[in-house]
């Protein structure tokens, strides 16, 4: 399994083009180009938190009555399906994957069942856009130990016997890749 980065698209350092038409911005205030260096970098920032925004609905509708370590193993689940590259790359394509032809084959029940996708402006959903903004920016520590599926203790999907077991978390059971190398931190139950 090849990993990949979540961010591979956003350098670090710009170079190139980029970089040149960053100095370029900075050096010729007067010729208009810091503000289409503002625009591209707004532009950039707004894409940035739709991701965010994706990965709070995910916990708000998967799993807000879950303590926080829960709700934070349901974000890190769709990172960790973003870095792979079984999966999209990004949290908003991880969710929405499926839809709208899949029916019952969406990745994630909530955002195929018919139901509106927009969360009420509580604290759950205020919760869940620290939780998620923690989480993308890496300020949060995996809790699945790399988990790449997982499912409610209430339901028995026949998808998780060909996948190891690990760790409960609420209501949450995580798995992760049978042959996967990666010791999830503890052992399968």
């Amino acid at each position: 399994m090849r990993v990949r980065r979540i961010f591979h698209k956003i350098p670090l350092r710009p170079q190139g083009r980029l970089a040149a038409g960053l100095r370029s911005a900075r050096a010729g205030l007067s010729r208009g180009l810091a503000g289409f260096a503002l625009l591209f970098l707004s532009a950039a920032e707004g894409a940035l938190e739709r991701e965010v925004e994706c990965l709070a609905r995910n916990i708000y509708f998967e799993a807000r009555h879950e303590p926080e370590e829960g709700r934070r193993a349901v974000a890190h689940v769709v990172l960790n399906r973003a870095a792979d590259d079984r999966w999209p790359d990004s949290p908003c394509r991880v969710v929405a994957q499926g839809h709208p032809d899949a029916g019952p084959l969406c990745q994630f029940s909530w955002y195929c069942d018919a139901l509106p996708n927009t969360p009420p402006r509580d604290r759950s959903w205020g919760e869940a856009r620290r939780l998620a903004d923690r989480v993308y920016w890496g300020r949060s520590r995996d809790p699945t130990g790399g988990a790449l599926w997982y499912h409610a203790d209430y339901v028995t999907p026949k998808w998780r016997h060909g996948l190891r077991r690990g760790r409960q978390i609420g209501r949450h059971i995580f798995y992760h890749d049978p042959l996967s190398r990666e010791d999830p931190g503890n052992p399968p139950i």
